[in-house]
C-alpha cells in the first residue's frame, strides 16, 4: 500500500494530510497509529483526511481528523488551519473556504504570510469547577477543554499533571484536554499569555493546540476580564490570536501560522 501525503504544522502542532486522490478508503486505527509513530512511521500528532465536497453549495471541503492514538477527533483547530492552507494551495479554492467537520461547517480564510484564520465553535460555555481545591474551567470549543490558571507553568510536569485532570472523574467518560495558562495578579489587555497543553488522543504535551488556545482566550475574558483580541504564546514561542465580540463569544476566530514540512509517500507493507 502506498499513500501520498503532505506533512504540515500549525505552530508546531504537526499533521499528516492525506487527500482523497491518494486514499479514499477509511483509515484503520492500526494504520493511523503506525503512520503517526515517530519511530516507525512518518511521525505526527494526528492525521487530516480531506475530501472534495458532495454538496458544493453548502461547503467546499470535508475534513476528518484522527488523533495519533488512532481515535477520531471531533475537531482540531490547528488541523483545520492546515487543511484550509492545503485546500487553497493545492485544490484550487479561493482564500475563503468552508470546511465540514464533525462539529459542523466552519469558515476559514487564508491571509498573508501563511497565516490562516478559522472559525472556532463553542459547543459548551465555560463554567468553573473545584478539583482538589483548584479552580478549573471547563467547556467545549469543538473538543472538551479544561483551563487552569497558574503563576508559573515552566516547572510543572505537564504530562503527569495533565494526565491527572484528563482522566478525572468530573470529565468522564470521554476525558478532556488540559491547558495551563500563566497569569499574574495584574494583567493587561496588551499582554501575551503563555500556554501549555496536554492533549487527549495524543496523551502527552503538544507544541500547540488551537481549540485549547481558543478555550483559554474565552476563559481569560470571562473569568479574568481580559478583552479580545487575546494573544497566547505556545511552548515553542509561536503567538496565536483569538478574536471575538465580548457580547458574542460564540463568534470566535483563531489566527495563526501554517507551514509545510515535506511531501512524501508512506509505504505500508
Amino acid at each position: 500500500m502506498k499513500i501520498n501525503f503532505t506533512k504540515l504544522h500549525g505552530a508546531g502542532n504537526d499533521f499528516i494530510l492525506i487527500d482523497y486522490k491518494s486514499f479514499d478508503n477509511s483509515l484503520s486505527s492500526e494504520l493511523i497509529t503506525e503512520t503517526c509513530s515517530r519511530n516507525r512511521g512518518v511521525g505526527a500528532n494526528g492525521i487530516l483526511h480531506i475530501f472534495n465536497s458532495t454538496e458544493p453549495l453548502i461547503y467546499d471541503v470535508r475534513m476528518i481528523y484522527y488523533n495519533s492514538d488512532g481515535s477520531r477527533g471531533e475537531m482540531c483547530g490547528n488541523g483545520l488551519r492546515c487543511a484550509s492552507y492545503y485546500a487553497y494551495k493545492y485544490m484550487g479554492f479561493n482564500k475563503k473556504i468552508r470546511i465540514k467537520t464533525d462539529v459542523g461547517i466552519l469558515d476559514t480564510k487564508n491571509l498573508d504570510d501563511n497565516m490562516v484564520k478559522i472559525q472556532i465553535p463553542v459547543i459548551e460555555e465555560f463554567n468553573e469547577l473545584k478539583i482538589n481545591n483548584n479552580n478549573v474551567y471547563y467547556g467545549n470549543t469543538g473538543v472538551p477543554h479544561a483551563i487552569i490558571f497558574m503563576q508559573d507553568i515552566q516547572d510543572i510536569d505537564i504530562n503527569k499533571t495533565g494526565k491527572f485532570y484528563r482522566n478525572h472523574k468530573e470529565f468522564m467518560p470521554n476525558g478532556t484536554n488540559v491547558n495551563f495558562i500563566k497569569i499574574g495578579k495584574n494583567n493587561s489587555a496588551a499582554e501575551t499569555f503563555d500556554i501549555r497543553t496536554y492533549e487527549r488522543g495524543v496523551e502527552e504535551e503538544t507544541s500547540a493546540c488551537g481549540t485549547g488556545i481558543s478555550a483559554a482566550a474565552l476563559c481569560l475574558n470571562k473569568f479574568k476580564n481580559i478583552p479580545p483580541p487575546i494573544k497566547l504564546k505556545t511552548v515553542e514561542g509561536d503567538i496565536l490570536k483569538v478574536d471575538f465580540s465580548a457580547d458574542d463569544s460564540k463568534n470566535v476566530h483563531l489566527i495563526g501560522p501554517v507551514e509545510e514540512i515535506c511531501i512524501g509517500t508512506y509505504l505500508k507493507r
